[in-house]
């Protein structure tokens, strides 16, 4: 009895495992159908095969990858990341799943995502000529363009189809990087061999603005600069340049004429060598304080090398000042600067300063000197044409007598492109001098702590080169000495002209 028993088990446990065998040919058949109704692209009828897999078998992660395929192909993107998630969950390393979800990151719009993905899949993959684009039109909408660059130049040699598109946004990363030559060639094999009308007109629209403006700001040896304005100090002092002051103010309000003039010409204009010299000259003349008019003549020998994503700067700048015209400061610096493009968005750059000051007057020898600076600054796009900059550097002044100190320096600020062709700026700064002996009168060590505020908008009028600017700048200076606290205000108009 107990023989015959075991029998029927084994004829039904066999009878079983054939039925099972069986529905599991039938659900792949299923299955096949709708992946070769998908490769037809037939989307309809391969949904209805891809939800009658999942009706059958619904753990299997191949049918869900086939069905978040299908709702990609059909822009169904929250049902594909729902299906796609669970494969993501169950096995994600199904053959091109990776890369179906990369995409669907990039249909999302969320390019961060997409860009580390599809960069993981060309390492996977390094034949995959649309894993290469995804990638760089995923960095090129984040801004990263130097890195972009690589990816959409290696698809358009990779893959005939995508070629003039790749080739398009190259063209756009080559222009945002400052790489004009090289835009223009790949703008105009567009304009060339694109197969569409509207990507013709891109193409010719870009190459329009190269003839008319980019090319002479990106090829031309000389810049120009020239500032005069007219503004109302309420605490008159000297300032040559900050945070260089002469100490006490005047306590005694007045308004100015200001001039500003720069220029600067490169003898040597490469793409990867600049050489070259500027001079620059300021000058206020006071309405009644004639005591504090100012002169400045400044000089500047330069020379950059670039190798990205760096730029190497040496500038020698001899500076000279008169007060009311009589011999007031000579000064000489070196500065070498290194600048470092952290990415499309983002630099950074460091600098070193010595300075050599020597000062005519006999009252203000005993702070001659040299000082030795060091700083970082950073710059942050945050719109086309807007940008976030701070900076950090510490000074330490060696000088005669009670005038040698050591301090830090702080600043931070933002640029905002505004409506109506508006730019706003506004700027904060910090400065810390601790000196290093006691002064001679107070007999005590003495220590300022100065605050400067500044803010102006401006706008451009008649021509792109030409715009009217106004300014207010508040500055305190709190010292463990009264007499050397302060408070100034200074508000100005100006008009501008750079070339």
């Amino acid at each position: 009895m107990q023989k015959k028993m075991f029998i029927v088990l084994i004829v039904c446990l066999t009878a079983l495992i054939g039925m099972s065998a069986s529905a599991q040919d039938d659900v792949r058949t299923i299955y096949d159908a709708g992946l070769f109704a998908y490769q037809d692209g037939d989307y309809e009828a391969a949904e209805q095969n891809a939800k009658r897999t999942l009706e059958l078998d619904s753990e299997n992660p191949l049918y869900h990858h086939l069905m978040g395929k299908i709702y990609l192909k059909t822009e169904k993107y929250d049902d594909a990341e729902y299906h796609l998630n669970l494969v993501r969950i169950k096995n994600p390393n199904l053959p091109d799943f990776l890369y179906d979800w990369a995409f669907l990151k990039y249909k999302q719009k969320k390019y961060d995502e997409s860009a580390d993905l599809f960069t993981e899949v060309v390492k996977k993959n390094p034949s995959d000529a649309l894993a290469h684009y995804h990638a760089g039109m995923s960095l090129y909408e984040t801004k990263r363009y130097s890195k972009a660059l690589n990816y959409l130049l290696k698809s358009a040699e990779m893959s005939s189809v995508i070629q003039t598109n790749a080739s398009y946004y190259a063209g756009v990363c080559y222009w945002y990087t400052g790489n004009i030559k090289n835009a223009v060639e790949k703008f105009t094999f567009v304009k060339d061999h694109a197969d569409t009308e509207e990507l013709k007109a891109n193409a010719l629209n870009w190459l329009q603005t190269a003839e008319t403006e980019q090319p002479k700001k990106a090829v031309r040896p000389y810049s120009f600069y020239l500032k005069l304005g007219y503004q109302h100090d309420d605490n008159v002092m000297l300032e040559p340049d900050e945070p260089l002051s002469t100490g006490a103010a005047s306590d005694e309000s007045d308004s100015a004429f200001e001039a500003f003039f720069s220029g600067s010409y490169n003898f040597i204009n490469g793409e990867n060598l600049v050489v070259g010299a500027g001079y620059s000259h300021y000058q206020t003349l006071h309405q009644d304080l004639n005591e504090y008019d100012l002169t400045g003549s400044m000089g500047n020998l330069y020379a950059e090398y670039r190798f990205q994503p760096f730029t190497f700067a040496l500038r020698y700048l001899p500076s000279f000042f008169w007060v009311d015209f009589e011999k007031y400061l000579e000064r000489h610096q070196f500065r070498p600067e290194l600048t470092w493009q952290v990415n499309d968005v983002f630099s950074t750059k460091f600098s070193y300063t010595y300075s050599v000051y020597d000062y005519f007057k006999e009252l203000d020898e005993n702070r001659d000197g040299n000082v030795n600076e060091f700083g970082v600054d950073a710059y942050y796009n945050i719109l086309s044409k807007s940008y976030l900059f701070g900076g950090l550097g510490y000074e330490k002044n060696s000088a005669d007598a009670d005038e040698s100190y050591g301090g830090f320096n702080m600043k931070a600020g933002v640029s905002l492109e505004l409506p109506w062709a508006l730019n706003l700026l506004m700027t904060t700064k910090y400065y810390s001098r601790d000196y290093d002996d006691e002064d001679i009168q107070y007999k005590v060590k003495r220590e300022d702590t100065k605050y400067f505020a500044g803010i102006s908008l401006s706008r451009r009028i008649y021509q792109d080169w030409l715009k009217i600017q106004a300014e207010f700048d508040y500055t305190k200076n709190d010292s463990n000495l009264k007499d050397y606290e302060y408070d100034r205000k200074v508000t100005g108009l100006s008009f501008i002209a750079e070339y």
